[in-house]
Protein backbone atom coordinates (compact mmCIF):
# COMPACT_ATOMS: atom_id res chain seq x y z
CA UNK A 1 0.00 0.00 0.00
CA UNK A 2 1.57 3.81 -0.93
CA UNK A 3 2.87 5.39 1.87
CA UNK A 4 0.01 7.96 3.08
CA UNK A 5 -2.55 6.62 1.58
CA UNK A 6 -4.53 6.71 4.74
CA UNK A 7 -3.67 10.37 4.93
CA UNK A 8 -4.50 11.85 1.09
CA UNK A 9 -7.45 9.15 0.81
CA UNK A 10 -9.24 9.42 3.86
CA UNK A 11 -12.36 6.23 4.13
CA UNK A 12 -15.60 7.53 5.16
CA UNK A 13 -18.00 5.43 7.48
CA UNK A 14 -22.27 6.68 8.33
CA UNK A 15 -23.15 4.95 11.04
CA UNK A 16 -26.30 5.30 12.98
CA UNK A 17 -28.44 3.03 15.15
CA UNK A 18 -31.13 1.50 12.39
CA UNK A 19 -33.88 3.54 10.83
CA UNK A 20 -32.29 6.89 11.47
CA UNK A 21 -31.38 7.83 8.28
CA UNK A 22 -27.80 6.10 7.17
CA UNK A 23 -28.70 4.82 3.58
CA UNK A 24 -29.53 8.42 2.31
CA UNK A 25 -26.25 10.12 3.83
CA UNK A 26 -24.06 6.91 2.41
CA UNK A 27 -25.75 7.56 -0.80
CA UNK A 28 -24.72 11.19 -0.46
CA UNK A 29 -21.20 10.65 0.90
CA UNK A 30 -20.58 8.14 -2.33
CA UNK A 31 -20.72 11.50 -4.27
CA UNK A 32 -17.84 12.66 -3.17
CA UNK A 33 -14.92 12.09 -5.11
CA UNK A 34 -11.59 9.98 -5.06
CA UNK A 35 -13.39 7.27 -3.42
CA UNK A 36 -14.62 3.24 -3.67
CA UNK A 37 -18.28 1.85 -2.41
CA UNK A 38 -18.20 -2.05 -2.22
CA UNK A 39 -21.33 -2.47 -0.27
CA UNK A 40 -19.73 -3.14 3.19
CA UNK A 41 -21.54 -2.17 6.12
CA UNK A 42 -20.56 -3.19 9.45
CA UNK A 43 -23.19 -4.18 12.11
CA UNK A 44 -22.45 -4.47 16.33
CA UNK A 45 -25.31 -6.28 16.14
CA UNK A 46 -26.50 -7.71 12.78
CA UNK A 47 -30.50 -7.91 12.00
CA UNK A 48 -30.91 -11.69 11.09
CA UNK A 49 -29.01 -12.98 14.40
CA UNK A 50 -29.53 -9.87 16.63
CA UNK A 51 -26.40 -11.34 18.23
CA UNK A 52 -23.80 -8.88 19.28
CA UNK A 53 -20.28 -9.33 17.89
CA UNK A 54 -17.50 -8.86 20.09
CA UNK A 55 -15.92 -5.29 19.88
CA UNK A 56 -12.30 -6.80 18.89
CA UNK A 57 -14.50 -8.64 15.56
CA UNK A 58 -16.04 -5.04 14.56
CA UNK A 59 -12.33 -3.45 15.12
CA UNK A 60 -10.79 -6.16 12.62
CA UNK A 61 -13.58 -5.14 9.72
CA UNK A 62 -12.77 -1.49 10.11
CA UNK A 63 -9.39 -2.40 10.19
CA UNK A 64 -9.70 -4.63 6.15
CA UNK A 65 -11.92 -1.17 5.25
CA UNK A 66 -9.58 -0.02 2.05
CA UNK A 67 -8.39 4.12 1.44
CA UNK A 68 -10.75 5.94 0.28
CA UNK A 69 -13.74 3.34 0.54
CA UNK A 70 -17.34 4.27 1.60
CA UNK A 71 -18.75 2.14 4.37
CA UNK A 72 -21.58 1.61 6.57
CA UNK A 73 -22.61 0.65 9.51
CA UNK A 74 -25.04 0.11 12.77
CA UNK A 75 -21.52 0.49 15.64
CA UNK A 76 -22.23 0.35 19.41
CA UNK A 77 -19.93 3.27 20.92
CA UNK A 78 -16.31 1.97 22.31
CA UNK A 79 -13.13 3.45 22.90
CA UNK A 80 -11.49 0.78 21.18
CA UNK A 81 -13.86 1.62 17.60
CA UNK A 82 -12.90 5.55 18.30
CA UNK A 83 -9.09 4.80 18.41
CA UNK A 84 -9.38 3.04 15.15
CA UNK A 85 -11.36 5.04 13.36
CA UNK A 86 -8.92 8.01 14.43
CA UNK A 87 -6.08 5.71 13.47
CA UNK A 88 -7.12 4.69 9.74
CA UNK A 89 -8.15 8.08 9.48
CA UNK A 90 -11.68 7.49 8.65
CA UNK A 91 -14.28 10.71 8.62
CA UNK A 92 -16.82 9.46 10.75
CA UNK A 93 -20.18 10.25 10.08
CA UNK A 94 -22.67 9.85 12.83
CA UNK A 95 -26.26 10.09 11.90
CA UNK A 96 -29.42 10.95 14.64
CA UNK A 97 -33.24 10.74 14.37
CA UNK A 98 -35.73 11.49 16.93
CA UNK A 99 -35.83 8.49 18.85
CA UNK A 100 -39.63 8.94 18.26
CA UNK A 101 -39.65 8.84 14.79
CA UNK A 102 -36.88 5.63 14.83
CA UNK A 103 -39.15 3.75 17.20
CA UNK A 104 -42.28 3.72 14.95
CA UNK A 105 -40.34 3.07 12.17
CA UNK A 106 -38.19 0.33 13.27
CA UNK A 107 -42.15 -1.18 14.13
CA UNK A 108 -43.63 -0.85 10.92
CA UNK A 109 -40.08 -2.39 9.17
CA UNK A 110 -40.10 -5.52 11.33
CA UNK A 111 -43.85 -5.98 10.60
CA UNK A 112 -43.90 -5.21 7.19
CA UNK A 113 -40.93 -5.40 5.86
CA UNK A 114 -37.70 -7.23 6.86
CA UNK A 115 -38.82 -11.08 6.68
CA UNK A 116 -35.12 -12.27 7.88
CA UNK A 117 -34.61 -10.20 11.01
CA UNK A 118 -35.51 -13.02 14.06
CA UNK A 119 -38.54 -10.54 15.26
CA UNK A 120 -40.56 -10.07 12.17
CA UNK A 121 -42.34 -13.24 13.28
CA UNK A 122 -43.55 -12.02 16.70
CA UNK A 123 -44.42 -8.42 15.66
CA UNK A 124 -45.94 -9.89 12.55
CA UNK A 125 -48.67 -12.34 14.91
CA UNK A 126 -49.62 -9.56 17.07
CA UNK A 127 -53.57 -8.63 16.57
CA UNK A 128 -52.86 -4.88 16.26
CA UNK A 129 -50.67 -1.55 16.17
CA UNK A 130 -51.10 -1.66 19.99
CA UNK A 131 -49.80 -4.98 20.88
CA UNK A 132 -46.67 -4.08 18.14
CA UNK A 133 -45.84 -0.51 19.98
CA UNK A 134 -45.98 -2.38 23.63
CA UNK A 135 -43.44 -4.61 22.32
CA UNK A 136 -41.49 -2.17 20.32
CA UNK A 137 -41.38 -0.41 23.56
CA UNK A 138 -41.13 -2.81 26.56
CA UNK A 139 -39.22 -5.38 24.25
CA UNK A 140 -39.19 -9.42 24.79
CA UNK A 141 -35.94 -10.50 26.44
CA UNK A 142 -32.20 -10.37 26.04
CA UNK A 143 -33.07 -10.57 22.22
CA UNK A 144 -34.95 -7.81 21.99
CA UNK A 145 -34.56 -6.00 24.82
CA UNK A 146 -36.95 -2.69 25.51
CA UNK A 147 -36.68 0.52 23.59
CA UNK A 148 -33.65 2.10 25.18
CA UNK A 149 -31.76 -0.43 26.08
CA UNK A 150 -31.27 -1.03 21.94
CA UNK A 151 -31.13 2.76 21.53
CA UNK A 152 -28.13 3.63 24.34
CA UNK A 153 -25.46 1.85 22.73
CA UNK A 154 -25.35 4.12 19.96
CA UNK A 155 -25.37 7.28 22.27
CA UNK A 156 -21.58 8.05 23.19
CA UNK A 157 -21.15 8.63 19.44
CA UNK A 158 -23.00 12.15 19.88
CA UNK A 159 -20.05 13.29 21.70
CA UNK A 160 -17.31 11.04 20.63
CA UNK A 161 -14.46 13.40 19.75
CA UNK A 162 -13.47 12.88 15.69
CA UNK A 163 -17.00 12.02 14.73
CA UNK A 164 -19.44 14.04 13.02
CA UNK A 165 -23.10 14.21 14.26
CA UNK A 166 -25.17 14.69 11.28
CA UNK A 167 -29.22 15.22 12.18
CA UNK A 168 -31.53 13.68 9.98
CA UNK A 169 -33.89 16.50 10.58
CA UNK A 170 -31.56 18.83 9.07
CA UNK A 171 -29.93 16.82 6.35
CA UNK A 172 -33.63 16.24 4.92
CA UNK A 173 -34.75 20.18 5.54
CA UNK A 174 -33.65 23.62 4.70
CA UNK A 175 -30.55 23.32 6.09
CA UNK A 176 -29.27 20.47 4.19
CA UNK A 177 -26.38 22.49 1.67
CA UNK A 178 -25.11 23.24 4.84
CA UNK A 179 -25.03 19.92 6.60
CA UNK A 180 -23.07 18.76 3.70
CA UNK A 181 -20.94 21.64 3.49
CA UNK A 182 -19.51 20.62 6.82
CA UNK A 183 -19.34 17.41 5.56
CA UNK A 184 -16.87 18.14 2.55
CA UNK A 185 -15.32 21.00 5.02
CA UNK A 186 -14.35 17.72 7.12
CA UNK A 187 -13.44 15.18 4.53
CA UNK A 188 -11.08 18.00 3.40
CA UNK A 189 -9.11 18.74 6.60
CA UNK A 190 -8.42 14.84 7.05
CA UNK A 191 -6.52 15.40 3.67
CA UNK A 192 -9.30 14.43 0.72
CA UNK A 193 -8.86 16.10 -2.32
CA UNK A 194 -11.97 18.28 -3.48
CA UNK A 195 -11.65 19.84 -6.66
CA UNK A 196 -14.35 22.19 -6.21
CA UNK A 197 -16.63 21.85 -3.66
CA UNK A 198 -20.07 23.19 -5.07
CA UNK A 199 -19.57 21.04 -7.76
CA UNK A 200 -19.20 18.17 -5.38
CA UNK A 201 -22.49 19.93 -3.29
CA UNK A 202 -24.45 19.83 -6.55
CA UNK A 203 -23.69 15.75 -6.60
CA UNK A 204 -24.07 15.00 -3.33
CA UNK A 205 -27.59 16.68 -3.24
CA UNK A 206 -28.70 14.71 -6.64
CA UNK A 207 -27.07 11.41 -4.81
CA UNK A 208 -29.53 11.71 -2.22
CA UNK A 209 -32.78 9.20 -3.14
CA UNK A 210 -34.04 7.37 0.00
CA UNK A 211 -36.88 5.53 -1.90
CA UNK A 212 -33.69 3.64 -3.32
CA UNK A 213 -33.05 2.10 -0.44
CA UNK A 214 -34.33 -1.32 0.75
CA UNK A 215 -34.86 -0.37 3.94
CA UNK A 216 -36.88 2.46 3.36
CA UNK A 217 -40.52 3.02 4.00
CA UNK A 218 -41.52 6.70 3.88
CA UNK A 219 -39.15 8.91 5.89
CA UNK A 220 -39.87 12.60 7.12
CA UNK A 221 -39.83 14.18 10.09
CA UNK A 222 -42.29 14.05 13.40
CA UNK A 223 -44.24 11.43 11.91
CA UNK A 224 -44.53 9.24 14.48
CA UNK A 225 -47.46 10.98 16.69
CA UNK A 226 -49.54 10.20 13.26
CA UNK A 227 -52.47 8.22 14.47
CA UNK A 228 -51.42 7.69 17.76
CA UNK A 229 -53.56 8.36 20.66
CA UNK A 230 -52.19 11.28 23.14
CA UNK A 231 -52.04 8.09 25.72
CA UNK A 232 -50.18 6.35 23.41
CA UNK A 233 -48.26 9.55 22.11
CA UNK A 234 -47.39 10.33 26.06
CA UNK A 235 -46.17 6.93 26.63
CA UNK A 236 -43.92 6.72 24.13
CA UNK A 237 -42.62 9.80 24.91
CA UNK A 238 -42.15 8.86 28.44
CA UNK A 239 -40.60 5.99 28.06
CA UNK A 240 -37.92 7.04 25.77
CA UNK A 241 -37.38 9.68 28.19
CA UNK A 242 -33.38 8.38 28.30
CA UNK A 243 -33.02 8.11 24.44
CA UNK A 244 -34.23 10.81 23.79
CA UNK A 245 -32.29 13.13 26.48
CA UNK A 246 -28.76 10.83 25.45
CA UNK A 247 -29.61 12.24 21.64
CA UNK A 248 -30.49 15.61 22.20
CA UNK A 249 -34.51 15.71 21.48
CA UNK A 250 -35.84 17.09 24.89
CA UNK A 251 -39.24 19.05 23.63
Amino acid sequence: MPAGSWQTRPPIIVHSLPKSGTHLLLQQVRAVPGGRYLGRFIASSPSISQKTRHPQAIVRRLRSVAPGERVGGHLFHSENLVQTLRERNFVSLFICRDPRDVLISELHYLTEMNRWHRMHGYFKRLPDFSDRLSLALYGMDDRYPECNKRFLPYAGWMKSKGTLVVRYEALIGPDRDDVLREIIARFKIQGGFIPDAESVLSAMNLAGDPSTSHTFREGGIGKWRRGLADQQAEEITECLAPSLSAFGYVD
